[in-house]
């Protein structure tokens, strides 16, 4: 482990994080300097942070559009009846208006109700969780509980996968990347990438965001030996490099992530990909 453990630390130390910031929604964070506005934004780039990176980052620049110099504000004043038809025509793959609509009032319900997403989140939280995956079940729940009847006047919600694509829950098996990329945002001490803003919950409780890049280059370098992309392997990477670093096991997510989304990794081996690769002397691939 002590190899692995100073090639990946060798690695991020190295990484030309300012050069990938532009292509990560991380970026619409630090344009707010207040922490709620910072956590408003984030939950909102997470949430649409799928898809091409291009579409990403044009639908999250949308979606804080809609909310001026300060989301949190024009959040909290939010009203179903009046200010939705401003967001007609607003489109991300599967998601519509009225879901967005939908993600604003949750939001807004959680401000009034908790006076902040963090005490929200940490309201499921507690000290002995070995990690995040508890505070998420129960934050989920609180979220997807928030007068729906607004926009659901017939109880639809239950059909409306688009709305619940926003909050999936770790119990169901569900990876939950979006949310554990959210939190890495919020909880990491700021860096330049991550932002520092939340206290509640400890850098050591987070859980690996785990897409399709992070999974394969996980199985490369020998974090995980598992092959279905779940909840239980998000939790197998990250107890790996808890290993690696007890306090903090995903810092090492943005660069490894990042490698896999520039192409510098490659899924089939590439003679010169592969010999220019950073991390190649503990690759398996």
């Amino acid at each position: 482990m002590s190899f692995l453990k100073h090639h990946l630390d060798s690695f991020i130390a190295n990484f030309p994080r300012e050069k990938h910031l532009v292509h990560d929604p991380v970026q619409f964070v630090h344009r707010y300097d207040d922490a709620r506005d910072r956590e408003v934004a984030g939950l909102l780039a997470s949430a649409f942070a799928y898809g091409n990176v291009k579409s990403v980052l044009s639908t999250v620049e949308k979606v804080l559009g809609y909310l001026g110099p300060s989301p949190s504000r024009t959040i909290a004043s939010f009203s179903p009846r009046s200010d939705v038809r401003k967001l007609r025509g607003f489109y991300h793959r599967f998601n519509t208006s009225r879901d967005l609509a939908v993600l604003f009032w949750i939001i807004r319900r959680t401000l009034e109700d908790y006076g902040s997403i963090e005490a929200a989140l940490s309201s499921g939280s507690r000290p002995q969780d070995s990690d995040v995956g508890p505070a998420l079940d129960h934050f989920c729940r609180i979220l997807l509980g928030f007068g729906h009847e607004q926009f659901y006047p017939r109880g639809e919600l239950g059909r409306r996968n688009g709305v619940r694509f926003f909050f999936p829950n770790p119990s169901e098996g569900s990876a939950c990347k979006r949310l554990n990329l959210y939190l890495r945002w919020m909880v990491r001490p700021e860096d330049g990438i991550d932002c520092g803003v939340w206290t509640a919950v400890k850098p050591r409780q987070l859980v690996i965001p785990l897409d399709t890049h992070i999974a394969r280059i996980s199985s490369y370098i020998g974090l995980t030996r598992m092959r279905s992309p779940g909840w239980a392997m998000a939790l197998d990477i990250t107890r790996h490099l808890r290993r690696l670093h007890p306090d903090d096991p995903v810092r090492y997510d943005f660069a490894l992530c990042h490698l896999g989304i520039a192409g510098d990794c490659p899924r089939k081996r590439d003679l010169q990909k592969c010999a220019e690769c950073p991390i190649v002397a503990i690759c398996r691939l």
